[in-house]
């Protein structure tokens, strides 16, 4: 590792000690939040380009996905500057290149996001299965007894999520006596087209008894859903790990030629085409990563 690059490496370390000492990370994303808020209160009034709307799409994800993780804003920072600094430090060694070590470590810049991304969509499917489980709790019991107030009360603390159904309990109890209205505002806080199918039913079926049955037939349904997206992963799963096996070996080629194909090595990462290519091909596999990621997400998000 040259001195160059070493000087490098220091900088960024003293720059991140300086940005989370000074508390400017809480600052960054108060921005980011308050940018994404204000756009999107004026663009009922002002046309905006397709690149800005894209930009302020990527604003909100970005804010959206640090949310939801929930991991410390500090240790979130600080993540994304260690895959940052190994991204740039992996292709200054890989590929001896300023231009591909920079794009290296852009992709490490945002590798914590795509991690995010993808751990948020498993939970996410993970939670839609806990709903449904505990919507057919309910209506099993609601067929019985035909008061859904009981049938939660019943059950309550053997729903893999109840969450919702807690809240419903509180509210009509010392809120609204209103079952209809308890239902709606539940429905409104879930959103869910299954769970607003399911809410519909349990509304109609206040004034006609017979309608309790439809109930079971939503959430049969719903599984039905759950069960092609849980194929649909199996197949997906083996496919990135085919897919991260060809990246491997695509990006392992210039470590190769370094030790045994020199010229050919000089050519591939000294030259403005070689750089070139291998920027587009990251460039490429960042936007087949996110691409990936936006198809295979569940099937009722």
């Amino acid at each position: 590792m040259n001195s160059g690059m070493i000087c490098f490496v220091v900088f960024l370390l003293l720059s991140a000690a300086a940005f989370f000492f000074l508390r400017l990370d809480y600052a960054l994303l108060d921005w980011i939040t308050a940018r994404a808020e204000r756009k999107a209160k004026i663009k009922s009034f002002k046309k905006q380009s397709r690149i800005s709307k894209l930009v302020d799409k990527l604003l909100a994800k970005c804010v959206s996905l640090i949310t939801n993780s929930q991991m410390p804003k500090t240790a979130y920072y600080i993540l994304t500057v260690v895959c940052a600094v190994g991204g740039y430090c992996a292709g200054k060694v890989i590929f001896s290149s300023f231009p591909i070590a920079l794009a290296v470590g852009t992709f490490g810049l945002i590798a914590p996001l795509l991690f995010f991304s993808f751990r948020q969509t498993k939970a996410k499917t993970a939670q839609l299965e806990r709903l449904a489980s505990s919507m057919m709790i309910l209506s099993n019991s609601y067929v019985v007894t035909e008061d859904f107030i009981t049938s939660v009360r019943d059950n309550l603390e053997i729903l893999e999520h109840p969450e919702p159904f807690k809240d419903f309990l509180t509210y009509v109890t010392l809120m609204d006596s209103s079952v209809a209205s308890g239902l709606r505002r539940m429905e409104a806080k879930v959103n869910n087209p299954y769970f607003s199918q399911w809410v519909d039913a349990l509304v109609l079926a206040q004034d006609d008894r017979s309608l309790k049955y439809v109930t079971v037939t939503v959430v049969d349904s719903m599984h039905d859903v759950l069960s092609v997206q849980a194929e649909s992963d199996a197949a997906m799963y083996a496919v990135w790990r085919d897919y991260l096996m060809t990246l491997i070996m695509i990006f392992s080629v210039p470590l190769i030629f370094k030790f045994t194909l020199a010229d050919a090595y000089l050519t591939l990462t000294g030259s403005l085409v070689g750089q070139s290519m291998f920027i587009l091909l990251l460039a490429a596999v960042i936007f087949s990563v996110f691409r990936a990621l936006k198809i295979n997400k569940p099937l009722m998000m």
